[in-house]
């Protein structure tokens, strides 16, 4: 069994559930933010027993999957709109926008509310400037600490940060120009998700290539660096 369609309640009506039978001694099941549900079994499990489970989880999974699908609704962040939801920094905040003369954002723990002029349709425009000069700011943060902490004693100049809306990638490294870029979207990752991107990209500057020199010097600075990667993969909602 390859997948399995369990059938749920409005909204969802049905999902794929993709069945992965390996050599574990355990069941995984785990519901991801792109709405894909994955149920990871032992080789011995029949198929009458997969469907006994999946049934048994079928609440479980709904509600995983509506959590999942209310804060994925402005992932781009390139229209807002009142009331949706976004990451920052690993956590999920719902966006309020406010009628108000002067342009800001005011940000509180399971908020952000952006006041701005309506009429003048500035709502937008004032988001976006207040993501990416914080997106700015937390990224040069860690990039200064890891710099000074690892990089500084190879002899190395700082490079410079820009911040971009970049559609494939979480950042980049130019080092002929000793130039670093990172995705302002990875502001809605979790903070350890961030390190992981500067120091990959820092790395760059030593070793230009993804070889094992590479990744060794990265595993030696950051032993957990696989699974911030995996988080960063599983976790964040790209909205690219």
């Amino acid at each position: 069994m390859d997948h399995y369609d369990l059938e749920l309640s409005p909204p969802f009506e049905k999902v794929s559930v993709s069945v992965q039978h390996k050599n574990i001694k355990n069941v995984h099941l785990k519901v991801f933010r792109e709405l894909k549900v994955v149920l990871s079994v032992p080789l011995q499990v029949t198929d009458e027993w997969v469907i006994s489970l999946l049934l048994s989880k079928s609440s479980w999974i709904e509600k995983q999957l509506q959590k999942y699908k209310e804060s994925s609704g402005y992932n781009s962040l390139t229209n807002v709109k009142s009331g949706s939801s976004t990451q920052l920094l690993g956590k999920d905040r719902r966006i309020i926008k406010k009628n108000s003369k002067k342009n800001y954002v005011v940000e509180e723990e399971k908020y952000i509310f952006v006041y701005a002029d309506e009429e003048k349709n500035l709502h937008q425009y004032t988001l976006e400037k207040w993501w990416r000069e914080t997106a700015y700011k937390v990224y040069t943060n860690e990039m200064e600490e890891i710099y000074s902490k690892v990089f500084k004693k190879y002899g190395i100049e700082k490079p410079t940060l820009y911040v971009r809306k970049m559609k494939t990638l979480w950042g980049s490294c130019t080092p002929s120009k000793n130039k670093i870029t990172i995705n302002q979207y990875l502001l809605k990752a979790d903070l350890r998700c961030i390190q992981y991107v500067v120091l990959h990209e820092l790395t760059h500057l030593i070793h230009p290539y993804h070889n094992a020199d590479f990744y060794n010097f990265l595993t030696i600075q950051m032993p957990d660096w696989k699974e911030r990667k995996k988080q960063l993969d599983l976790e964040v909602v790209q909205g690219l």
